[in-house]
């Protein structure tokens, strides 16, 4: 056989599932907060573990896990989640809240947390037989800000875009008025130069 056959057999063989009512797992691990990717001492983070079976089979017994040190964090909800079943095409979610405690030091200004992977497991037979075990998509590394560097870091700066915007149209409209002033009273003299 030529290496062209082989080829489009191989590539003809992954469009025929093996087993056509097979659960097909994607787990998916999601943080949420007021300002995306910022977060801070004080300020939640909304976790979102999401299943979904983009397959056409169900999975039993599913078992959710997703520790986070409680030495930084304040957890509300339960980090860990079960649900009997899943079918193809379903999506299932849990959902808890942490919240990043630590107080900002001038050696330590900024609370570093290595990103992590959520754990799933669950079977693809109701007796729990097939256990099969499964990493989420992997969260951001996490740079926690105190909340003084925080408020100050999202503040809205309202005095000094007020200032900012006073100052532009002093300079903008200050030359234009003068301009306008001068022009009624007859304009400037217009300086003539001596011929001989």
């Amino acid at each position: 056989m030529s290496f062209s056959t082989l080829l489009l057999i191989s590539m003809i063989s992954h469009l025929i599932p093996a087993d056509a009512s097979e659960a097909k797992i994607i787990f998916r691990k999601s943080l949420d907060t007021e300002i995306p990717y910022t977060y801070a001492a004080g300020f939640p983070i909304n976790i979102t573990l999401g299943i979904h079976n983009i397959g056409t089979g169900s999975a039993y017994n599913l078992k959710t896990s997703d520790p986070w040190p409680r030495q930084y964090f304040d957890i509300d909800g339960e980090t860990e989640a079960e649900f009997a079943e899943i079918k193809g095409g379903e999506t299932l979610e849990h959902n808890f809240t942490v919240t990043p405690k630590f107080d900002a030091t001038p050696e330590k200004p900024l609370l570093y947390v290595r990103g992590f992977s959520a754990e799933l497991s669950f079977s693809k037979d109701e007796e729990g037989e097939d256990q099969t075990k499964a990493l989420s998509t992997q969260m951001r590394d996490l740079l926690v800000r105190s909340k003084e560097d925080y408020i100050r870091f999202t503040a809205k700066h309202n005095t000094e875009w007020a200032i900012f915007g006073l100052g532009t149209t002093a300079a903008v409209f200050g030359p234009l008025v003068a301009y306008i002033m001068v022009s009624k009273q007859g304009g400037l003299p217009i300086p003539r130069s001596k011929k001989e």
